[in-house]
């Protein structure tokens, strides 16, 4: 792995790009298609969860502290278990990335590339990510610091201008679908916080445990304010979103958008915006793809094996037959695999490993 050591600020635009790309990738259509006019409020409540859950982890991380998440798979059950959650690491962002570049090559063919092979755009997407990968992790963290500035004021330009035309009745009932579906399978939307698994992986390259901690507590703030934000413009300007399903939510709010005759085709420019982090975000799962790889197969180098996950890229994200795959892939698949994988099987790992350490430790204070 590499000697990069990063700061606050740039751990943070990384765990920042990789969440909000979400957002661009219809986040909060898919909140507002689970619970309705509720979402508001159901989002405040998985998000105080999704804060609990994150201060019993952090906790945990700093009795490992420098260790990521294959360190302390090892620590609790040995190389079996390390081997066996590096490949679900593996799998998980490369099968996620997979149709994060399917979803916007959609869109990109959809709205300004009709006659465009859409494996062709797909083609774009991977080369792009071997590439940021092959220049290594010190160009991407860069990369991202830069740009993530310009993503996130990009999104509030548009925020900002749909405001005049919202209408906040289209948010009551308060309660939507009623108090079950907002708080009890509402609860599932606490899906939309798993992309912070990617905060761990940053461990080695932070250094310490309070860098980590900081800079993932910043990442989830940004990243709520945001996806609340999105929330509020689709549901308050959008009465019914069920028919958006084969575009970007976002870029129908960006369309609404009006900067005067001087700036023409705005949308354009928040496209290419969009695209920008995308990239980012492609370029970090598929790095952290690389070196959990490097670890469980205790490979020197992981920069060849870029060739190898983008022809994998390329093959998962050609793989969906058409858009209405790719919805049910995000709005299934995703879900509930990410709620396993992050929220069960992770947490239950690190708790082991958190009760195995104390356990040694009491173990070694009877001794002395």
């Amino acid at each position: 792995m590499e000697k990069t050591k990063i700061g606050v600020l740039h751990a943070a635009s990384i765990i920042i790009t990789v969440m909000i790309s979400h957002i661009i990738l219809n986040m909060p259509n898919h909140l507002i298609l689970k619970t309705g006019s509720a979402t508001i409020l159901n989002l405040v409540y998985v998000f105080a969860i999704s804060m609990i859950l994150f201060y019993f982890a952090s906790k945990i991380f700093s009795y490992f502290d420098g260790k990521d998440l294959l360190d302390i798979c090892e620590y609790a059950g040995g190389k079996f278990l390390k081997i066996g959650f590096g490949i679900l690491v593996c799998i998980y962002f490369l099968t996620i990335s997979g149709f994060v570049i399917r979803t916007l090559a959609e869109s990109l063919a959809l709205i300004y590339f009709p006659n465009i092979d859409l494996e062709i755009v797909v083609l774009m997407f991977v080369a792009i990510t071997v590439i940021m990968n092959l220049l290594g992790f010190k160009a991407i963290s860069r990369v991202t610091l830069i740009t993530i500035p310009i993503i996130l004021i990009s999104m509030i330009i548009i925020f900002v201008s749909c405001g005049s035309d919202f209408v906040p009745e289209r948010a009551l009932p308060v309660l939507g679908y009623g108090i079950s579906d907002t708080f009890l399978s509402g609860l599932g939307n606490i899906f939309a916080f798993s992309s912070i698994i990617v905060a761990p992986f940053l461990i080695p390259f932070i250094g310490s445990g309070k860098t980590f901690k900081k800079a993932t507590l910043i990442s989830i703030i940004v990243y709520f304010i945001y996806l609340i934000l999105g929330v509020i413009a689709l549901l308050f300007l959008i009465p019914s979103i069920t028919n958006i399903n084969n575009t970007l939510s976002i870029y129908i709010l960006s369309r609404r958008v009006n900067l005067g005759t001087f700036i023409q085709r705005i949308d354009a420019i928040f496209i290419l915006i969009w695209i920008m982090s995308i990239f980012n975000y492609l370029a970090i799962t598929t790095h952290f793809s690389l070196t959990s790889f490097k670890k469980i197969a205790n490979i020197k180098h992981e920069k060849e094996l870029a060739y190898c996950f983008g022809a994998i890229l390329y093959v998962i994200s050609i793989i969906p037959r058409s858009i209405a795959d790719v919805n049910f892939f995000d709005g299934t698949i995703y879900k509930y695999g990410s709620i396993i994988f992050v929220f069960f099987i992770t947490m239950f790992i690190l708790i082991y490993a958190y009760l195995k350490k104390k356990r040694e430790d009491r173990k070694e204070k009877s001794y002395t």
